[in-house]
């Protein structure tokens, strides 16, 4: 009896530890510190080409900063980055589902396609886009901010029905990691009263 009740728990325990894996909301505390970084990397590297759709320069950031096993990307220059991040604030973004904010605004951007067949870097196509854009968007630190670009096909429009990104209302990680915290840290204790 006592080893099913040690098993119920700890089953318990385990299970509310790999809900926290994604986020529900946005702005909620990231599960890796370097996601911002990660990417600002792959969305907004330096040397982003300017008004150019020559191949070969797109090959080449490719290359330099390692992402040709990408079949699809999507690039900020880096004079956007306080916008883009801003996406991630009240001022600037919408919940839409999940960690996901959506622009308030209009954002231009440069979609560059890979034929993954080809190897090396083949590009296929490059676009410009102009679009709301949408983004993860995680605690990181004691700010929220951007972690994954999501892509809009179908030019999906933020909704002023649903809250403003970073505010509480989109987010809680506070709530929801003491109240985890708590759970997890009574399990341990039956679990150790009980062994």
């Amino acid at each position: 009896m006592m080893a099913v009740l040690v098993l119920l728990l700890l089953t318990f325990g385990l299970s509310l530890t790999s809900a926290e894996d994604g986020n529900p909301k946005p702005c909620m505390r990231a599960r890796h510190n370097n996601a911002n970084n990660v990417f600002l990397k792959r969305h907004l590297p330096e040397g982003v080409p300017v008004n150019t759709m020559d191949q070969n320069i797109w090959g080449a950031l490719l290359r330099q900063i390692k992402t040709c096993g990408r079949p699809t990307q999507s690039f900020f220059h880096v004079s956007q980055r306080e916008r883009v991040e801003r996406v991630c604030t009240k001022s600037g973004g919408k919940a839409l589902s999940g960690n996901l904010c959506i622009s308030k605004e209009l954002f231009n951007f440069v979609t560059v396609r890979l034929n993954m067949d080809e190897g090396l870097c083949g590009i296929r196509s490059i676009q410009n886009e102009t679009k709301h854009i949408i983004l993860g968007c995680d605690e990181i630190g004691d700010a929220c901010q951007p972690v994954h670009f999501e892509g809009n096909p179908t030019s999906k429009v933020p909704n002023n029905n649903q809250p403003d990104c970073g505010a509480a209302s989109a987010g809680g990680s506070a709530s929801r990691v003491f109240v985890h915290d708590a759970v997890l840290s009574v399990t341990f204790i039956v679990l150790a009263a009980l062994w």
